[in-house]
């Protein structure tokens, strides 16, 4: 006895924790009474069978039984009715307002039809006591029954109390079908007696299907609302909590919010929506046990998520034409620097959303770099012509501003040169002697005293401050020797003239080049 009534136990906890899994969302009401809206202050009865209590055409019903539609009472029953306005849309929507008759009865029925099996619902009201002051209190019981009348559950709001304030409370609690039914009555009774007090309103009454807690989302983004102005492609999806023995989804689309339209094919737990047209476009995702899901009684509905596509702005495109110095680098509209010649394409953003919207082609072109060239050799003597191009202004190392430089001795020259856009380079060239020979060695000389071509001159020979020159007679007897050629040879050897006649050379320049050699005459 004591194991049967253990494993009753725990077969009670599961169907509890089944059951509380299968009530944390909600489908679309199956019954929906708001009983309307309007801007007269009492609305139409209601349709027949509904309720056994008679319908007068007036703000306050104040004969016991009687119900009346309305969106506003007060000052009913010479003030002992407190002020009420409609649950969800005061001011012009209509509730249900009921002087309870002397015996407790019914004051709302309605059959349900097309429901699923195992599935569970949820029947709820909001209610208000509006008798200001003690009296008899409502007490009402919700009940589900079979159509031939067997009660199938029920619930019992106790007690209403009466407040100073009117206050709607929210009344329900979650039934789950028998296998085999798929039509109940739903009931409304309440409990206590007429008289002073009992008096009732009643609004917004709902039956609908519940479900396991289901949640979709963005992929890749957090959060329900997404603007999606660049048209980027998107996907869902979708969370469900264990309730089902196999889920079945439906995904559903709306322009409003209010009003859903399933999607053909789109039942699978994800979902990949369309590009489309700017405008806003809202989503959601039903959940009902496989087999089901195609009754729309019977399923459930996720959060909606919203996607808002703006209008595409036309392309807008630019030719961009710029100059930069050697060295330097441009930045493109987008962020990508080139430091090139060259025309390129580049693609930013609209601020408005970020799309890649933007095309512009960038001619660029980079300056050209002032060019001195190689390092450059200089025979003593000689002159090079330094010239770095085609600028606006030029400005050498010791001041010169002319277009070209004319370098006379070795050395480190620079210029600095300036563009049309105002920006500078420099650049830099060695220049260095080099071993050259003399352009013209004399092969004669008069040493006769007379002041003109006294000496045997080498022009440039004096700048080879380490060259030897050797000079012999036909017998090879040296007769003139010297380190550099700061003094040219006069003629004479050992302060003596030389006599006339030919005499052979041989000049060693020490730059490792090869030593020269000839023949000068000495006339007299």
């Amino acid at each position: 006895m004591v194991k049967k009534a253990y494993l009753l136990m725990i077969f009670v906890l599961a169907a509890f924790q089944a059951r509380s899994q299968c009530t944390q969302s909600l489908g679309t009401p199956i019954v929906n009474e708001t009983f309307g809206a309007g801007a007269a202050p009492v609305g139409p009865p209601l349709a027949a069978g509904i309720t056994n209590l008679p319908y007068i055409n007036a703000e306050c019903p104040e004969t016991q039984g009687q119900y009346s539609i309305v969106n506003y009472s007060a000052g009913c029953y010479n003030g002992a009715w407190l002020t009420v306005e409609d649950h969800t849309d005061p001011g012009n929507g209509y509730f249900m307002l009921v002087n309870a008759s002397l015996q407790p009865s019914d004051f709302f029925v309605q059959t349900v039809n097309g429901l699923c099996d195992g599935t569970t619902y949820q029947f709820g009201a909001w209610l208000v006591n509006v008798y200001n002051s003690g009296g008899v209190l409502p007490d009402v019981t919700f009940s589900i029954e079979k159509t031939d009348g067997t009660i199938l559950q029920t619930y019992d709001t106790g007690p209403i109390a009466t407040l100073a304030v009117a206050k709607w409370l929210p009344y329900s609690f979650f039934f789950t079908m028998p296998v085999g039914v798929t039509s109940v009555v739903i009931r409304m009774h309440n409990n206590a007696p007429g008289g002073v007090g009992n008096d009732i309103g009643l609004d917004d009454i709902t039956f609908t299907p519940a479900g396991p807690q289901t949640t979709i989302g963005i992929t890749g983004f957090t959060g329900t609302t997404l603007n999606n102005p660049c048209y980027q492609n998107i996907s869902f999806y979708s969370s469900v909590a264990a309730c089902y023995v196999a889920n079945g989804y439906q995904w559903q689309t709306s322009a409003d919010a209010v009003n859903w339209t399933d999607i053909p094919g789109a039942t699978n737990a994800g979902y990949t929506p369309p590009l489309t047209t700017a405008g806003t476009y809202y989503y959601r995702m039903n959940v009902a046990q496989n087999g089901n899901i195609g009754n729309v009684s019977c399923r459930v509905n996720s959060n909606v998520l919203t996607i808002i596509y703006q209008p595409l702005l036309p392309p807008f495109s630019q030719s961009i034409t710029a100059q930069i110095c050697p060295g330097t680098s441009y930045l493109l509209p987008s962020g990508k620097t080139v430091d090139s010649t060259g025309l390129y394409s580049d693609t930013v953003r609209y601020k408005q959303g970020g799309c890649d919207s933007l095309i512009t082609g960038l001619n660029l072109t980079v300056y050209n770099k002032p060019d001195l060239g190689q390092p450059k050799g200089l025979c003593f003597g000689d002159t090079v012509l330094l010239s770095p191009g085609t600028f606006v202004s030029y400005l050498w190392q010791d001041g010169s501003t002319l277009p070209t430089y004319m370098a006379t001795n070795a050395g480190t020259y620079w210029v600095k040169v300036t563009y049309q856009n105002g920006c500078s380079v420099s650049d830099t060239v060695a220049v260095k002697l080099i071993g050259c020979l003399p352009a013209k060695i004399p092969n004669t000389f008069t040493p006769n005293g007379d002041g003109v071509n006294d000496t045997w001159l080498i022009d440039g020979l004096q700048g080879y401050t380490n060259c030897e020159v050797f000079i012999y007679n036909r017998w090879g007897q040296l007769v003139f020797k010297s380190t550099g050629y700061s003094k040219p040879w006069d003629g004479t050897y050992k302060n003596k003239n030389v006599p006339f006649g030919t005499y052979y050379y041989v000049i060693d320049l020490k730059n490792n080049t090869p030593p020269v050699s000839g023949n000068v005459t000495v006339i007299r």
